[in-house]
């Protein structure tokens, strides 16, 4: 079902997980478009429970984006200013839409469209050799792919101008430091405890997962009291199974066996 789209991505499922990694070293139409598609698709395929997206790429093409795709000729921009940010939204929305688990890998360079699409993960865990640096400002380009949405909420309006604005280069370490990484791990162990952490998080309660996000993400922008009226919305209108397992084996002192329903 999953297949690698050739010169775009590398997609793998193993078991529950859906591994996903650029083929080239700066992201293009074709990568986009390929990568909205299988995220669509893992959303209504019960054998995923966890998107694992390694983002690690050197920003997008500029000027050499590709083919515009065929599907969105319709809405293709016309003027001077250039091809406005239509299918980069189109990525960076299906991902952050998407209700189960996502874990953001970044390798070596994350740069422009790739801090985009690492904001909209639900973790992100970066190589200690990593960087990452918004060159856009450099090039006289506004990021207009949702960044500006995301990247506040995450890290603070503060740090999020330091990088969007000054196109500052950003250690690892900094990227922690400053709450944008959950972790940092050595080159040597990155692959090793990327798969380590696939497998715990897909071990979960991943519907419960679901349930925590359709709450947190909308409630960004409700006020208190909507943000409980929202909740309660929630609460009665998605079922949690793995709810009866998990209670059983909390009484049972047993790790318990989740299904991710």
């Amino acid at each position: 079902m999953y297949d690698s789209t050739p010169d775009a991505l590398h997609v793998e499922q193993q078991n529950t997980q859906l591994w996903v990694r650029f083929l080239r070293p700066t992201i293009n139409y074709a990568m986009l478009e390929a990568l909205t598609t299988c995220i669509l698709e893992a959303t209504h395929d019960d054998q995923v429970r966890v998107l694992i997206v390694n983002v690690s790429a050197d920003g997008d093409d500029g000027d050499d984006m590709g083919p515009w795709p065929n599907r969105l000729q319709h809405r293709q921009p016309q003027g001077a200013h250039g091809a406005g940010p239509i299918v980069e939204q189109e990525t960076v929305r299906a991902l952050r839409q998407f209700m189960k688990p996502t874990i953001a890998l970044m390798e070596n360079v994350v740069n422009g469209l790739a801090i985009d699409l690492s904001a909209a993960c639900d973790v992100r865990v970066a190589s200690a050799s990593t960087t990452l640096t918004d060159t856009r400002i450099h090039q006289g380009r506004a990021a207009s792919t949702g960044i500006a949405y995301m990247l506040p909420k995450l890290i603070g309006q503060s740090q999020a101008m330091r990088i969007l604005l000054f196109g500052d280069t950003l250690s690892a370490e900094e990227l922690k430091r400053i709450h944008f990484a959950h972790e940092v791990v050595e080159d040597r162990h990155f692959s090793e405890h990327a798969s380590v952490l696939g497998n715990r998080i897909a071990a979960m309660a991943t519907r419960a997962w679901e349930v925590h996000k359709m709450q947190v993400l909308p409630q960004l922008d409700l006020g208190f009291d909507a943000a409980m009226v929202h909740s309660l919305g929630i609460r009665q209108t998605h079922v949690i199974e793995d709810r009866a397992e998990g209670m059983r084996a909390w009484r049972e002192k047993r790790d318990p066996e989740f299904t991710g329903r």
